[in-house]
């Protein structure tokens, strides 16, 4: 079963948090595999609607990437080709002053855009169509649960988010006077299914927001190392004054990974 997450937010965007997001496993991917969705409470139709679209978009990104790596090497034989005989062809058809150049720069065109041109029909073929199309139909048949401890992540992104700026960025990177707000899920709440949330909010980050991942990582590192750091406080309020970085999601990313 494919398990997927609703985490909702007061001030900004849900995060849907899917398996589908990394197109590198698409090829692992099941077209009869049952499809999960959880949410802390009920879901009304605008948001199982973006719940959808979400795994539509995540299913043609996959395939495209799929079909592509299918077709690798027939491509590449095929572009290796066009360049050869392109190659010698000019080699022999032009005389210039400097040889080699105009035949080499003519044919690795000639090769790439070869290749442009057999990846944008593989998207279309009919073998690519048939897996989106399964994979599709497959996601719209999807199951939506409510499961209640996801509304303690939620919470906690609204407490962090109710904290001053300074007061957030002093806390990643231990300048404060106090540490980050205890991220707590009821005991009766708690489940397995923390291991794989935490999972998906961080490879979630990792795909889709590289700037804040790589915070993420400079805030481990001091965290690990205990030793506070006042040019990693200075570098996050700018950035979060940018808007180029959600501070309460770095916390909540922090959070999980100390449980």
């Amino acid at each position: 079963m494919q398990t997927c997450f609703i985490i909702r937010r007061s001030r900004s965007e849900s995060l849907y948090l899917t398996p589908f997001e990394d197109k590198k496993l698409s090829a692992k991917w099941k077209e009869d595999e049952e499809i999960q969705w959880y949410a802390s409470t009920g879901l009304h139709s605008q948001e199982k609607d973006n719940a959808l679209f979400t795994l539509y978009t995540q299913i043609d990104r996959g395939v495209d990437r799929w079909i592509q790596d299918a077709r690798y090497v027939p491509r590449l034989v095929i572009s290796a080709a066009v360049f050869l005989v392109v190659y010698f062809l000019f080699s022999f058809a032009i005389r210039d002053p400097i040889p080699m150049i105009d035949e080499l720069i003519i044919a690795t065109a000639s090769a790439i855009g070869t290749a442009t041109f057999i990846s944008r029909r593989d998207k279309k073929s009919d073998m690519a169509m048939k897996r989106r199309l399964e994979l599709k139909q497959n996601a719209s048949r999807g199951d939506f649960e409510i499961l209640e401890g996801l509304s303690s992540y939620e919470n906690y992104l609204d407490t962090c988010l109710a904290l001053d700026t300074l007061d957030v960025a002093d806390r990643l990177a231990m300048t404060g006077n106090a540490d980050l707000p205890k991220l707590e899920v009821p005991e009766e709440q708690q489940g397995e299914w923390q291991t794989e949330l935490h999972e998906r909010i961080l490879r979630h980050i990792e795909l889709s927001d590289r700037k804040l991942y790589d915070r993420y990582q400079k805030v481990m590192r001091v965290r690990i190392s205990e030793t506070g750091d006042d040019v990693l406080s200075a570098r996050l309020i700018k950035s979060a004054m940018r808007k180029e970085i959600d501070l309460s999601l770095l916390a909540l990313m922090v959070a999980i990974s100390k449980q």
